[in-house]
């Protein structure tokens, strides 16, 4: 089975990083990939970067306006030249393992076409294995999660930089919503796994760096549109608590910046049902109460320890 992949790394403002994106592509234990970079009108060095990366295989892709990371995304789709697409954000890397784990999950689940490895997060130079719901039992094996939502209930069990979508899935769903700049992967995750199943292997095999100057974590959303989960016809009781918890979460990101109208509005959308005990009681917890907690869960994470505060 001869599997190809297109690698799409959108592009902004990341000369620091770039170059350890690509190099961690173009090392890959497994060779049968294009890498399609597509510039959103960067303003820093970044196309210098990755033009000083001789590799044939590296096309860019320039914008003329800038149009957005989900913008990005859809051109890097419609230009692929192969069927698997792999999302590769431009400040995060790939172990030299993970096109090869990929492949060895399309040949054992042929009939899938959604596919994904576990990560480790670098926050600000402390590694951090995120949590997962799945059995102890899976580690370093592979599965297939009919249930993606139960599962991916508070801490996500993948990123965007580890996922590898069949082109078919955006002919069946569409392209990432172009209108939403905030949370587009959880709008995509919605309609994604709504529809298909997950091939995972249940074993590290990318970084995600947060927490970096400029990322969406780091900055203020104001300006950003949040993804309108509550439109979705839903009827799943897994789907239906994780819309419920990500409408929880947006929420609590506008309070922290204290967007205290924007804050009620999206509340209203909010079905307490879905919610367990501590959330509902965070949900209504002034922002004197709950930026503290905030602040403390930043602290103990730059410490190398992750709190929730679901």
């Amino acid at each position: 089975m001869d599997i190809q992949f297109s690698v799409v790394i959108p592009l902004y403002n990341k000369e620091k990083y770039v170059a350890q994106t690509l190099k961690s592509v173009v090392g890959q234990t497994y060779q049968n990939f294009e890498i399609i970079v597509v510039n959103d009108c960067s303003t820093d060095n970044s196309l210098g970067v990755v033009q000083t990366i001789d590799d044939s295989r590296i096309k860019t892709i320039e914008h003329s306006k800038n149009k957005g990371l989900s913008a990005s995304r859809n051109t890097g789709i419609k230009a692929a030249a192969h069927s698997f697409i792999a999302f590769l954000d431009a400040d995060d890397h790939w172990d030299s393992s993970f096109l090869e784990t990929i492949s060895n999950l399309i040949k054992k689940y042929p009939k899938e076409s959604v596919f994904a490895t576990h990560y480790r997060e670098n926050y600000r130079g402390k590694i951090i294995l995120p949590k997962s719901k799945l059995p102890t039992r899976t580690k370093g094996k592979s599965l297939v999660i009919n249930d993606f939502f139960k599962v991916n209930l508070g801490r996500l069990i993948l990123t965007q930089s580890c996922i590898v979508v069949h082109k078919t899935v955006f002919e069946q769903i569409g392209y990432y919503d172009e209108n939403v700049t905030f949370a587009e992967d959880i709008d995509f995750f919605v309609r994604c796994f709504h529809t298909y199943d997950l091939a995972y292997f249940n074993d590290v095999c990318h970084t995600q760096n947060v927490a970096l100057i400029g990322s969406l974590t780091e900055t203020s959303t104001k300006n950003k549109t949040y993804p309108a989960l509550e439109k979705y016809q839903i009827e799943d009781d897994s789907q239906l608590k994780f819309v419920h918890f990500y409408l929880y979460c947006f929420c609590q990101k506008i309070k922290s910046e204290k967007r205290f109208e924007d804050m009620k509005t999206v509340r209203k959308e909010i079905n307490p049902r879905f919610l367990n005990f501590t959330q509902r009681l965070l949900l209504l917890s002034p922002l004197f109460i709950y930026r503290p907690i905030l602040i403390f869960k930043r602290f103990a994470k730059s410490l190398g320890f992750e709190l929730s505060t679901y």
